[in-house]
């Protein structure tokens, strides 16, 4: 079962997790777009105003999109092995699944009802379930990138350390061009 939970690229990947990926990507932006939810970075989850459908589709495929281009160039870089793109893209998609529950968390009011000058304890309960989610989904991105591009050891946990900083920082600025293009001034 914990491979299930945290390795289960050992099980499927390529096309297989490709489209059991989208389809998992595609339910979290209808669930998010509904939360209030935003995955407006490669890791990042957030809790707030609502935005189009359209918005809410283009943040997911801009959080895959920007860890598979990172993480591919760095399969490239650091493997001897033959990689395949595609294993990368099913993999990345569906270590995205633990979002998910971000997104089912988003329904929560204490977290569309911050006031900064106050804390709740509920939304800081509620925040850090969340981020539980996110570092789930940081694990399940670490072995997808170690069997995508069978890289081990030190090599793969720097390796991990930079892409995964690399695509949220791609991330970030692939989001800017969204929110200026598809979200009124």
């Amino acid at each position: 079962m914990k491979k299930w939970l945290f390795n289960p690229f050992i099980y499927v990947a390529g096309w297989q997790a490709l489209g059991l990926g989208l389809l998992l990507m595609a339910i979290t932006c209808v669930i998010a777009f509904f939360s209030q939810t935003h995955f407006d970075g490669g890791i990042d989850v957030h809790f707030g105003a609502g935005f189009p459908l359209l918005v809410c589709a283009l943040e997911q495929l801009n959080a895959w999109l920007s860890t598979v281009i990172v993480f591919s160039a760095a399969g490239f870089i650091l493997s001897k092995s033959a990689i395949r793109i595609i294993d990368i893209a099913g993999t990345m998609a569906l270590a995205r699944v633990p979002m998910i529950l971000a997104a089912v968390i988003g329904f929560v009011p204490a977290l569309h009802q911050v006031d900064l000058n106050h804390i709740s304890a509920n939304f800081l309960i509620w925040s850090l379930i969340a981020l539980l989610f996110s570092i789930w989904m940081i694990a399940l991105m670490y072995n997808a990138f170690t069997v995508s591009c069978n890289v081990k050891g030190n090599k793969a946990v720097v390796g991990f350390i930079v892409s995964i900083i690399l695509a949220e920082i791609l991330s970030k600025i692939m989001i800017v061009q969204v929110y200026h293009h598809f979200l009124p001034k």
